[in-house]
């Protein structure tokens, strides 16, 4: 045993096991056969610590096949359970190298050791290790055939082969006469998102152990007679029962969302119990329960009762089921008004805001409705009256531009940004009475700002006058940042000398986001000349940035001139503003410019070089991708699995898997198993030359 070697395992034997846990991390830099012993030595460490840092080492220790055999080895200890439990997290974490030993074990083992590396066959997916599972159905104990049936439910990671492999010999299982081996195949085909015929299911639904799986597995299926029967079981006297149907169902109604014939079997079955709709009220009020309680939203949609407008309406204040609740809202339409603007008056005031968005979308030939966005710009609390402003961008009059305009400066920035988005969207629909409204705003007064965006939106549609370019230029030297911001940017819609000349001027304001408005209303107006000027001489890096972009909208040629030399740029900031405009452009030779610039040594640089080679559908590009997933930052290695996963090319499947076979990062492969799983779903054409 070499010196080093022998170091190491002096500490694995200290009696301190945060010594021993260091000594751990040393193991995969010793030379075989050391390096494997102690790894072996510190997997059945009697302190969890050390044997989780083992685990983690694992990867790293060569040679690969000497350690997965001689880990696999560690399946058969029965009396170290330690150790055992330790060498199959190794062997999961060294990934698809791991398989033939997992393979090998189920040969040799006894039951509770073939248990164990069918745990490593299902956390290492393969198309080899999938196989093997499949045969492993048939193993003597039926609590390994079982684990098999389980593991199976991850086969989509290892591909759309493995995938309807498992399929298959999941949907054999129905029809076997073990429960267990039944309920495992069950959770499996749920676990892969595929849809099993209902024919096969429909006979569980009367044993008490399989109805529960069959009613999930069901779930999504969009022929009526499951439909019909998921509703009917929303109704099971079991909660578990019932809640489970209500998320199976939720799942079909949103695969059949759009198709009255089928949703109409739901809501009719729906409709005549009593004990559905008390179990779907009760789910739709539970918090602790977001899917169930998305899913009870769309069911009490297709009932359609009043009575449940206010209850869906109070998921409005939740991000992760707003979609859903407005989605269902809209299926009552007007019947939903009244219901909302009662619920409104008395709610939070969060929740208020998030029915009046809801109100003007549900009646447009009502104007009860607008009437209460309007009344709620009078609220003293900002969660109703930014909502309220920003319904009035949508809906909002002429009549509107008064009480908008009170907003505009309004201390609370939610409101301010909302009110100066409605103030835009509305003048710009009604610029004449826009104008007028705004005739007698003083450009260096406290409504500056409302007239500013009044001008700057009607100048956009066309409607100029002469005063516009004086007008903006006084209030482009207001003692408000956000005035002169606004002014400049106006400006740039007014155009002429007199608009360049006041934007110039702004370059110098002390505020970077007054300067960098007028950098971008300079590329609005045209001016390439200038801003070329300005690429050479500054220094900044996020000034570049904003400079190279206003650039590309006056010229992309020379945009593109400019930011070519800088994709190798030091600066991070500078390169990545190159690599934006490069990749936004059209011109000869982005191509080679982004695949100099993912050479770059700041990883994100790299990252956003590889995204922009993705969208330009060029084989060169394909090449750099590929080539990232050999790159020495993980980050980058694992952003570059993302974005093949989608990718065309029919040759990417090889080397994703290539590359799984050697990848060391547990991060890293299970993007690249995402990947695989995503071309799995379909495979996009193939890139032009």
């Amino acid at each position: 045993m070499t010196d080093r070697a022998g170091g190491v395992a002096s500490r694995l034997d200290a009696d301190d096991p945060e010594v021993r846990r260091r000594a751990t991390q040393e193991i995969a830099a010793l030379p075989a056969p050391e390096s494997c012993d102690l790894l072996l030595r510190a997997l059945g460490d009697a302190d969890w610590r050390v044997r989780k840092e083992a685990a983690s080492v694992a990867p790293r220790v060569e040679p690969r096949t000497a350690v997965v055999f001689a880990v696999a080895r560690a399946l058969g200890e029965r009396d170290a359970v330690g150790l055992r439990n330790a060498a199959v997290e190794a062997l999961i974490t060294i990934g698809p190298d791991a398989v033939p030993g997992a393979v090998d074990a189920l040969t040799r083992l006894d039951a509770d050791g073939r248990k164990l590396a069918v745990e490593v066959l299902a956390g290492a997916p393969t198309l080899a290790g999938i196989r093997a599972l499949v045969r492993t159905l048939d193993d003597p104990d039926e609590n390994v055939g079982v684990a098999a049936a389980e593991g199976l439910g991850r086969a989509h990671l290892a591909g759309e082969e493995a995938r309807d492999i498992a399929r298959a010999a999941l949907e054999g299982l129905l029809a076997s006469p073990h429960l267990g081996v039944k309920v495992a195949a069950l959770q499996s085909l749920t676990s892969l998102e595929v849809e099993v015929p209902f024919a096969k299911l429909e006979a569980m639904l009367t044993d008490p152990i399989l109805r529960r799986p069959a009613l999930v597995a069901a779930g999504g299926s969009r022929a009526p007679r499951a439909i019909r029967a998921l509703a009917e079981a929303t109704a099971d006297v079991l909660p578990s029962v019932s809640r489970d149907a209500v998320v199976a169902l939720g799942r079909s109604i949103e695969e059949a969302w759009g198709e009255d014939e089928v949703l109409d079997v739901a809501a009719k079955t729906l409709r005549v119990s009593s004990a559905a709709r008390a179990r779907l009220r009760a789910l739709a009020s539970d918090q602790a329960d977001p899917a169930a309680r998305g899913a009870a939203i769309l069911a009490l949609g297709l009932v359609r009762d009043p009575d449940d407008v206010s209850l869906i309406a109070d998921a409005l204040a939740d991000d992760a089921l707003a979609d859903r609740a407005e989605a269902t809202l809209r299926l009552f339409g007007s019947d939903a008004v009244e219901p909302l603007l009662v619920a409104g008056r008395t709610a939070a005031p969060s929740l208020r805001g998030a029915t009046l968005s809801m109100l003007p979308q549900l009646s447009a030939s009502s104007s009860e409705p607008l009437e209460a966005v309007r009344e709620a710009l009078r609220d003293p609390s900002p969660d109703v009256v930014a909502p309220a402003l920003k319904s009035l961008a949508i809906v909002g009059t002429a009549a509107d531009l008064g009480h908008v305009s009170l907003h505009v400066a309004s201390p609370d920035p939610r409101v301010a940004t909302a009110a100066q988005s409605a103030l835009v969207a509305i003048a710009t629909r009604h610029p004449g009475e826009a104008r007028a409204g705004a005739s007698a705003s003083d450009p260096r007064g406290e409504d500056a700002l409302a007239g500013v965006l009044v001008r700057g939106a009607a100048a956009s549609t066309g409607a100029k006058v002469d005063d516009d370019a004086r007008f903006l230029a006084s209030a482009a030297t207001h003692r408000e940042a956000t005035v002169r911001r606004a002014a400049v940017e106006a400006l740039a819609h007014v155009g002429g000398e007199a608009a360049v000349e006041a934007v110039t001027l702004s370059l110098a304001d002390e505020e970077n986001v007054v300067a960098h408005a007028a950098i971008r209303s300079l590329g609005g107006l045209g001016r390439a000349d200038q801003l070329a000027s300005l690429a050479a001489s500054t220094r900044d890096p996020v000034r570049l940035g904003v400079v190279l972009r206003a650039l590309r909208d006056a010229d992309a040629e020379r945009a593109f001139a400019a930011a070519r030399p800088l994709v190798r740029e030091r600066a991070p900031a500078v390169a990545a503003a190159a690599v934006e405009v490069i990749g936004s452009s059209t011109v000869a030779g982005r191509v080679e410019a982004l695949l100099d610039a993912a050479e770059h040594e700041d990883q994100e640089v790299v990252k956003l070089a590889l995204s922009r080679l993705a969208h330009a559908r060029d084989v060169r590009g394909l090449v750099a991708m590929t080539r990232a997933l050999e790159h020495q930052n993980e980050n980058v290695r694992r952003y570059a699995a993302e974005i093949l996963g989608p990718a065309s090319g029919s040759e990417i499947e090889s080397i994703l898997r290539a590359r799984l076979d050697r990848e060391p990062s547990a991060d890293v492969r299970r993007a690249i198993m995402e990947a695989l799983a995503t071309r799995s779903q379909g495979e996009p054409p193939e890139p032009s030359s």
